[in-house]
């Protein structure tokens, strides 16, 4: 556990905080030394290239932290300190158990697709938006996580902010998973 986790206050963050953290070393040991032309390239099978698997992991982790989550963490700050055990919300623990690494393929919503060129930061980009989470995260602590949201891919899908975290998190590590498989099925 990370010296960050082991202050916190709320158990589920001090478990997501650890779960950031390995988010780096994972996502570097998936892109170092992979050259330009293995970064881009799909697998034979299909799928997405390294290269759009972390643009649609800064596609989704922004509309969370331009969207939604930001204010929410307002929210909760607002309401004061919080003793009240967080609990996942129907829709939020339906679609983190969906996201999870090793769970069936879903659909990609529309909004999340990749279509558009590959920013040439995408990596640093999406660090970024991890290290953006993980401070959203350390604000949030102690604070009541109930406070909800709507999903930014869907105003149907409510959910409440420690859902909002724990879907960013479980959906990087089962991305990072496709990435490292994508790197082997290209030939690295």
């Amino acid at each position: 556990m990370s010296t960050a986790a082991s202050g916190l206050r709320s158990p589920m963050l001090a478990q997501l905080i650890g779960e950031l953290d390995r988010i780096e070393p994972r996502t570097r040991v998936a892109v170092t030394g992979l050259p330009e032309s293995k970064f881009n390239e799909v697998p034979p099978d299909g799928g997405w290239s390294v290269a759009q698997v972390f643009e649609h992991l800064c596609i989704a982790n922004r509309s969370y932290l331009d969207g939604p989550l930001p204010t929410a963490v307002a929210k909760a700050r607002e309401r004061g300190p919080s003793q009240r055990a967080w609990r996942p919300s129907f829709m939020g623990g339906w679609l983190t158990r969906m996201l999870i690494e090793g769970a069936k393929a879903v659909p990609t919503p529309r909004l999340y697709r990749v279509s558009h060129p590959v920013r040439p930061t995408v990596v640093d980009d999406f660090l970024r938006s991890v290290a953006e989470t993980r401070k959203l995260v350390l604000e949030a602590d102690g604070c009541d996580l109930s406070v909800g949201l709507a999903s930014p891919a869907s105003p149907l899908f409510r959910m409440n902010l420690g859902d909002a975290f724990r879907i960013i998190v479980v959906h990087a590590h089962r991305h990072i998973a496709q990435a490292e498989r994508t790197r082997r099925a290209v030939g690295m």
